[in-house]
């Protein structure tokens, strides 16, 4: 009886939170326990699990990896995408830096497969030697079997960011947006973009860094590179001033801690907007949030959430591999992917 009054009082006036469930129920009914049965029946209502979105902060605060002040131990790589075709058949910009010095290489390529990203890697481990870590988003070059044997053969971690969360990523996706920038401001033609990305590339090593206060052309090597905007004039002042420039340890001392002080700011900005995540053990059952259709198609009406769906992993820095639950697989190839907290509800 106490089910079927709370399912006509919810479900079939509009799914209103347990509050005006209540106020509306008090008004004909009382029983014992009420409030807590009332709001144990609304938090298993599906319909209010897959539609209704949590208020107020986000979940989830920042995480800082601690900076190691040698340079090519860590790599982030992306891809830009897509752009124009270009006369020489590109369409894409693979970058890779490195988060300490922030040297950047960046690659006109055809295509977004694994092939031309392992040909960059060898390309740049050929002058500075293997990463101990590639961090990558879950794009289909990062999460294929050929660049899973290039990692286990070089001896290289490779971490893979949650689904829906760039930040992880961060140092690479804010250099996609300045080269973006770049080749918007150069004038070069669509398909032409690609003859701009050497002189973009030594424009983003040979400029200071705004955190480091360092170029990265200064954190790697122990004399200054040449370029042609440098006459002889200008080249021999830079020459007669190396004998009072710092040496290259204390530069990289100095960008350290300059890196560990921004990121400590960084850390909290973002914190101040942000909550304590949820925390979930395996065997939890969870929905995520749903992808945002494509163009053309209005979600007004799209469930919030798709579920449920079974925590298989727990993952550092609040990130959790993702699965069907066994026996209600809804599609031919089994889901698995990981989420970061705040795309989950329980």
């Amino acid at each position: 009886m106490r089910w079927r009054v709370v399912r006509t009082y919810h479900d079939d006036m509009g799914h209103f939170a347990a509050e005006k469930t209540l106020d509306r129920l008090r008004k004909d009914f009382w029983f014992p326990k009420m409030r807590k049965y009332v709001k144990s029946y609304i938090s298993a209502c599906m319909e209010c699990v897959y539609n209704k979105t949590v208020t107020g902060k986000a979940e989830g605060q920042l995480y800082i990896d601690t900076v190691k002040p040698i340079p090519f131990m860590r790599l982030h790589l992306d891809h830009v995408r897509p752009l124009p075709k270009t006369s020489r058949g590109n369409q894409y910009i693979l970058g890779i830096t490195d988060p300490f010095t922030k040297f950047t290489v960046l690659k006109a390529v055809r295509s977004v497969n694994t092939q031309p990203v392992i040909r960059a890697l060898n390309e740049l481990t050929s002058y500075f030697g293997l990463p101990a870590i590639v961090v990558t988003d879950r794009g289909t070059a990062f999460t294929s079997h050929n660049f899973a044997e290039y990692c286990k053969l070089n001896g290289i971690q490779h971490i893979q960011t949650a689904v829906r969360t760039p930040r992880a990523n961060g140092s690479i996706e804010r250099i996609n947006q300045t080269v973006c920038k770049c080749l918007r401001a150069s004038g070069v033609s669509d398909s032409d973009w690609d003859t701009a990305i050497r002189d973009i590339q030594w424009t983003l090593n040979s400029n200071t860094n705004a955190t480091t206060k360092y170029s990265p052309n200064d954190l790697i090597f122990d004399f200054r590179l040449r370029d042609v905007v440098h006459n002889r004039l200008v080249q021999a002042i830079h020459d007669e001033a190396n004998d009072s420039q710092e040496s290259i340890d204390i530069r990289r001392k100095r960008a350290t801690k300059a890196i560990e002080a921004e990121q400590a700011k960084w850390k909290q900005r973002f914190d101040r907007q942000r909550k304590k995540p949820s925390q979930y053990q395996e065997g939890d059952l969870v929905v995520i949030t749903n992808v945002a259709p494509s163009t053309g198609f209005s979600r007004k009406l799209e469930p919030r959430y798709r579920g449920p769906y079974v925590i298989s992993k727990v993952l550092r820095f609040d990130r959790y591999v993702v699965e069907d639950i066994e026996g209600l697989q809804r599609r031919q190839r089994r889901f698995n992917s990981v989420f970061h907290a705040e795309h989950l509800k329980p």
